[in-house]
């Protein structure tokens, strides 16, 4: 049978949450972030950015058959040898004035370490479906995100370089594939309780959301 109410609840989880309704990304758009903003950002989030390979990798590690293919793909686009998502982001953060040392040695603030631990939990020690429904909350907001920033970037904060832009315009596309390949996977082998499911989903999402709480409030005193 089709787990057409586990997505459904789902979705509905992701849009009371989703992530441009967040004051921050709501400044991006508005052009409201200071340039100590973008680059504190860019900092905090390439944790996140960083470890999302080795989540993949874990929960590779614990499935089989086509959901396993599934993750061996998504985590060879994360580590495509000529485009590394990793590098893609040091490149963003260049194009804002942030050295790779910084990016790489800068300490993660509360809410940072928080999301890189509830995802890296989640992927390795809850049930795979659990696991499957957090990474599409993740990824299915992605490419709307992507697109916005870019537009904010270019418009009002001097990013338009390929290169700079680069992370996102790859995650603007490849993320409407992992949005629609975790989805109909769900709709078709989510096993346990739905519940469980869905209030896991709403600790990763929740954790996404105080990564940029984190953000957003130690750039309080500098935002335009």
């Amino acid at each position: 049978m089709a787990k057409t109410e586990l997505v459904r609840k789902l979705d509905a989880a992701i849009a009371g949450k989703n992530l441009l309704k967040h004051p921050f990304y709501q400044d991006w758009q508005a052009g409201k972030l200071s340039r100590e903003a973008l680059q504190l950002y860019a900092t905090q989030y390439y944790k996140h950015v960083s470890a999302f390979p080795g989540h993949l990798r874990v929960l590779a590690a614990r499935t089989e058959g086509p959901l396993q293919k599934l993750i061996q793909e998504n985590l060879g686009e994360e580590e495509n040898p000529a485009a590394p998502h990793p590098k893609l982001w040091r490149d963003f953060a260049a194009a804002v004035g942030v050295s790779e040392d910084d990016v790489t040695c800068c300490p993660a603030l509360p809410g940072t370490k928080n999301v890189v631990q509830t995802f890296r939990e989640i992927c390795g020690d809850r049930t795979v479906a659990e696991a499957v429904a957090t990474l599409y909350a993740y990824e299915s907001q992605v490419p709307e995100i992507a697109a916005i920033k870019m537009e904010g970037l270019a418009k009002f904060y001097g990013v338009n370089t390929p290169k700079g832009l680069a992370y996102f315009a790859v995650h603007e596309e490849t993320d409407k594939l992992h949005r629609a390949a975790w989805r109909d996977w769900l709709e078709k082998h989510a096993e346990g309780d739905e519940e469980e499911i869905v209030r896991t989903t709403n600790a990763a999402l929740d954790a996404l959301w105080g990564a940029l709480d984190a953000v957003h409030c130690e750039n309080a005193g500098v935002r335009k």
